[in-house]
C-alpha cells in the first residue's frame, strides 16, 4: 500500500493542529491532539467527532444509506459522476489534490472524482464529512479517504486554505467553511437540482419541491469569495421499475418520514415511468 499522507486536521475540540494515528495495517485508529484529546476510529475506518453535545439535524439512516448505496450502485447517476470528474480535470492543477467531500454520504461521489483524477496521472486524496455514521462507515472503504462523521454546519476540522477541491452534491453549503478551508485558486464543485429533477415521483413519492430561486440564493452565498468559472448541466431521462424508484425517494428526506416498503407500495401501482435526472453543477474558483 502506498504511503498515506500527511492529513491537515485540526482538533474539533480546540482547532489546534491534530495528527491521525494509524493501526499496523495503515487503517485509521485514532484522531489526537497534543491538549490530549483524542477520538478513536470504529473498525471499519471511520472517525467519529461528534463526542458531547448532539447535532441538532437528523442525519440518514442506516435504512436510507443502504437505500442510497443500491440506488447509485445502479450507474443511474454516472451522468453527474462524470460531470463532476470533468469539471475536476478541468480545473484542478495540483498533482496531488486534496478533495473535501461535504455531505458525501456513502462517498460515492467522492472515488468517482479520486478515480478521474487518478487516471490522469494524479494522486489525489481525500476527507469525506457527514452526519450519518452509516453512510461515514461505508465512505472509509477507500483507503484514499479519512471518513469522518461531523456536522457540517459546524467549522471543519480542517486546517485553513488545505483543500484543492471541494465537492457538495445536494449537500448543506457552509459557505464560511467552503471559504476558509480552500486554499486561493482553490475550486467548489456543487451539485444542484434543477426544478425538473425527478419531478415524476414528487406527487407519489412525497419529494420535496426543488425551490426556483435555489440557485440565485446560492450565487449571492458565494459571491463573496468565490468567482464562477462555468456551469455543466447534467439532463437525462431514466426508465425506473418501481423497485428503483422506491429507492431514490427513499434515500432522500423523505427517508426521514417513510419507510421504503412503504414508498414502493404507492409507487407500485403506477408501474414503471420515465423519471428526470436534472442537475445542474457549478464551478466556482476561490479568489
Amino acid at each position: 500500500m502506498e504511503e498515506a499522507p500527511a492529513w491537515p486536521l485540526r482538533c474539533p475540540q480546540c482547532s489546534e493542529p491534530a495528527r491521525l494515528e494509524r493501526r499496523p495495517n495503515g487503517r485509521p485508529a485514532a484522531l489526537l491532539c497534543h491538549e490530549g484529546h483524542r477520538y478513536d476510529a470504529a473498525k471499519q475506518g471511520h472517525i467519529n467527532l461528534l463526542t458531547g453535545r448532539p447535532s441538532k439535524f437528523l442525519e440518514d439512516t442506516p435504512a436510507m444509506i443502504a437505500s442510497r448505496e443500491a440506488w447509485l450502485e445502479t450507474g443511474a447517476y454516472a451522468p453527474l459522476a462524470l460531470a463532476l470528474g470533468e469539471l475536476a480535470l478541468r480545473h484542478t492543477a495540483a498533482t496531488d489534490p486534496l478533495v473535501v467531500d461535504t455531505g458525501a454520504g456513502t462517498g460515492w461521489y467522492t472515488r468517482r472524482v479520486l478515480d478521474a483524477l487518478t487516471d490522469a496521472g494524479r494522486t489525489p486524496h481525500a476527507v469525506d464529512l457527514d452526519l450519518s455514521r452509516a453512510g461515514a462507515q461505508r465512505a472509509a472503504r477507500d483507503p484514499r479517504v479519512l471518513s469522518l462523521v461531523w456536522d457540517t454546519w459546524r467549522p471543519w476540522p480542517l486546517t485553513t486554505g488545505s483543500a484543492s477541491l471541494l465537492l457538495d452534491v445536494f449537500a448543506p453549503r457552509n459557505a464560511a467553511e467552503f471559504a476558509r478551508v480552500l486554499r486561493p485558486g482553490g475550486v467548489a464543485l456543487v451539485a444542484v437540482p434543477l426544478p425538473g429533477h425527478l419531478a415524476q415521483l414528487r406527487d407519489d413519492a412525497g419529494l420535496l419541491g426543488i425551490d426556483e430561486a435555489k440557485e440565485e440564493r446560492l450565487a449571492a452565498t458565494l459571491a463573496a469569495d468565490f468567482d464562477e468559472l462555468e456551469t455543466l448541466d447534467v439532463d437525462e431521462w431514466m426508465h425506473l421499475t418501481p423497485q428503483a424508484a422506491a429507492l431514490v425517494a427513499h434515500m432522500g428526506p423523505a427517508g426521514h418520514h417513510r419507510g421504503l416498503e412503504q414508498i414502493l407500495e404507492q409507487l407500485g401501482r403506477a408501474g414503471d415511468r420515465d423519471v428526470r435526472l436534472s442537475v445542474r453543477v457549478h464551478a466556482y474558483r476561490r479568489r
